[in-house]
């Protein structure tokens, strides 16, 4: 075995041995990954900033398939295209698609990971539609529905206006009171 991969050609050996030694790697980085082990390292360096938003492009997992698509688009093209530069090409294309593929896989997997538990507090600000007619000077609560992070929240709410706020006005939430009860104002 160790005679015909002697045998072969030496730009056709590197592709096998990128492609052998990135595909073991990967291996073992997605049994850590599974098991539960699961360290990537950033190697972006001091100069050259290539994290935007939390978009690891090159990290150890993005390079390996980097490695891993190069290496073995050499191996499986070799026979079909004999001009090693157009070659060379292909495999750089294909690595940089399995990277980019991988970067954007690990970036959704971690929005997976956000918290997005409700919290009353982050509805200061915003715009609600009054479902239930609010009461002047803090009377008796009425209700809104707000919209956060794409989900619908009803919620009391209380105002200092000298004026009710109608069913289907919009009041904008200034304070929470207590609990899950807000302060509004009439826009």
């Amino acid at each position: 075995m160790i005679e015909t991969f002697k045998a072969l050609d030496p730009m056709l050996q590197g592709y096998w041995v990128l492609a052998i030694l990135s595909s073991i790697v990967f291996i073992v980085q997605a049994i850590a990954t599974f098991v539960g082990f699961d360290a990537d390292t950033d190697v972006s360096g001091g100069d050259a900033d290539f994290d935007a938003d939390g978009f690891h492009i090159v990290s150890i997992k993005t390079i390996v398939c980097f490695i891993l698509g190069f290496g073995w688009t050499g191996v499986l093209f070799w026979d079909t295209i004999e001009n090693p530069i157009l070659l060379t090409l292909l495999a750089l294309v294909v690595g940089l698609i399995f990277m980019f593929t991988l970067a954007l896989l690990l970036r959704w997997v971690m929005k997976l990971d956000k918290d997005n538990t409700f919290r009353t507090e982050q509805t200061v600000g915003l715009v609600a539609d009054v479902y239930l007619r609010i009461p002047a000077s803090r009377m008796s609560t009425g209700k809104i529905i707000v919209s956060l992070n794409g989900s619908i929240h009803e919620l009391e709410a209380l105002t200092d206006d000298t004026e009710t706020i109608p069913t289907g006005g919009k009041a904008e939430i200034v304070a929470v009171v207590k609990g899950s009860t807000v302060l509004v104002k009439k826009i």
